[in-house]
């Protein structure tokens, strides 16, 4: 009996790489659903909370483009904090990504439902209760994510283009029209901020949460081709993209709602509907809800493919399970990792969905995510630094390997202080807390770990000898299959 086989296909390209990370983010989604939040602290400054969010982002996609280089891995930041601080750090790294990208599906699938739900009620008259559409679009995830990224990216291809174009449109359409009262640009300066800096700072929350998922295409370093250079690429690529566009769009979105409407635009739920209707038709109104929904699904798509793909690591290195490494004999897909994150994401979608709706559901778990994932970009960018201390390369390249890195992750820092005081209110109060305990609960099981240290030391071991090599592709099928080498 030939042995299992455990390397995913390496298919993909640097374009593949690129949609999945743009896509991840969701652009359309981030811009419905996210800039309500940040104009509720920064106002008419809610612009430039995106601007310093790019160049934050954009910095870290640098840094960790160029850790990718050093090590490609499809446990991309898990790899990171080991290689800068240690078996014992990458644990709690991957530990803090987890619950960031595992909490996003759920979150995606409850938003999916409620507004697909809502078009379908205010367009077409039909009445289907969110839940059964979220079910379906989990049910649509699970089973796209079984035959391969390859096919699931393609769809996204087409979901990401279709909400980009429809968005572009509107926004010039506001431009163009003149928007309120007139095009200002002071909404780029702190100025136009009532609570001065702290609202900023409060803002870039959600401003750093439209960017969750730039540093997805890592976690498709074993399956895209000379990853060394393209997931690099397609880092830097798809973050300043989808940045240009998240300052339009904010920009045409404070203009045409007038620098003087910021609380209406807070309380809008749905401010890009609201501005459809006021300077487009029936038409683009619909073409936006279902810019939306596409996005949404996107997500949902890419966030899915992408934590599978961190079980599937985190498995391999025997901290979790070693089923969890079980590669498709013939798709070559992770498929106990994606049954794994299949059910975890309903149990979390039901549960939550019933007790505080599905437009809860996604604002408590998009707060919570974003908590969990910005310490682990600050341990990626510290621990860059650290590991270039290590092999003596500051010196030649002090900016790009000590300077860039650094000033990456103070500017994360802003947010998540921001996320203590001053105190948001309850329960946004109690979810710092919440990710704190999950920390504490990663550090119990290190001590569990430290028993078998054989196996701590596994965590976050790359393997770029074999995933670099033409070998790795035939490893994924079974008739060509060579025999795995003894990792013990």
């Amino acid at each position: 009996m030939s042995e299992q086989p455990r390397r995913l296909h390496r298919n993909l390209s640097v374009w593949d790489a690129i949609i999945m990370s743009a896509a991840f983010m969701g652009p359309a989604v981030s811009m419905y659903y996210n800039t309500g939040y940040a104009a509720s602290f920064a106002g008419a400054a809610m612009p430039l909370t995106f601007v310093i969010s790019l160049a934050a982002c954009l910095i870290l996609a640098n840094t960790i483009g160029e850790f990718s280089k050093i090590a490609p891995s499809a446990g991309a930041f898990y790899t990171f904090a080991t290689k800068g601080f240690g078996p014992k750090t990458g644990f709690i790294s991957g530990w803090l990504m987890n619950i960031g990208y595992s909490l996003l599906e759920p979150a995606e699938e409850a938003l999916v439902g409620i507004t697909v739900s809502e078009v379908l009620k205010t367009y077409l008259h039909i009445l289907i209760p969110w839940y059964v559409i979220s079910v379906i679009a989990w049910l649509f995830v699970l089973v796209l994510s079984s035959f391969g990224a390859k096919q699931s990216l393609k769809i996204s291809l087409v979901l990401f283009a279709g909400e980009v174009m429809v968005l572009l449109v509107l926004c010039f359409i506001i431009l163009a029209r003149g928007g309120f009262d007139g095009i200002h640009f002071s909404p780029f300066s702190p100025a136009r901020s009532p609570s001065g800096f702290s609202g900023i700072a409060l803002g870039m929350v959600y401003g750093v949460l439209s960017f969750v998922g730039f540093e997805s295409a890592t976690t498709l370093a074993e399956e895209v081709r000379d990853a060394r250079k393209n997931v690099y690429l397609a880092l830097m690529g798809s973050t300043l993209g989808v940045g240009v566009l998240y300052v339009i769009a904010t920009f045409a979105e404070v203009n045409g709602y007038g620098l003087n409407n910021m609380r209406a635009l807070a309380n809008d739920p749905s401010p890009f509907v609201t501005l459809a209707s006021r300077y487009g038709s029936p038409l683009l109104v619909l073409l936006l809800a279902l810019a939306g929904i596409s996005s949404i699904i996107a997500v949902t798509i890419n966030v899915h493919n992408a934590v599978a793909r961190v079980i599937y690591a985190m498995g391999r290195e025997g901290v979790l399970h070693s089923s969890l490494s079980k590669i498709h004999p013939e798709h070559g897909t992770p498929t106990n990792a994606i049954v794994t994150q299949s059910v975890l994401s309903l149990v979390v979608l039901l549960a939550m969905g019933f007790s505080v709706g599905p437009s809860n559901t996604y604002g408590y778990l998009g707060a919570l995510l974003t908590l969990g994932i910005i310490p682990v970009y600050i341990l990626a960018a510290i621990g860059f630094v650290r590991y270039q201390v290590m092999l003596g390369a500051v010196r030649k390249h002090p900016i790009q390997n000590a300077v860039l890195p650094v000033i990456a992750a103070f500017i994360m820092f802003i947010p998540l202080s921001a996320s203590f005081y001053p105190i948001p209110p309850a329960p946004y109060n109690m979810l710092p807390y919440i990710v704190l305990a999950y920390v504490i609960g990663g550090f119990v099981f290190i001590l569990r770990l430290a028993r078998e240290p054989e196996r701590l030391q596994r965590v976050g071991q790359i393997l770029a000898d074999a995933d670099t090599t033409p070998e790795a592709d035939t490893m994924a099928i079974p008739a060509l299959a060579k025999k795995p080498r003894n990792r013990t």
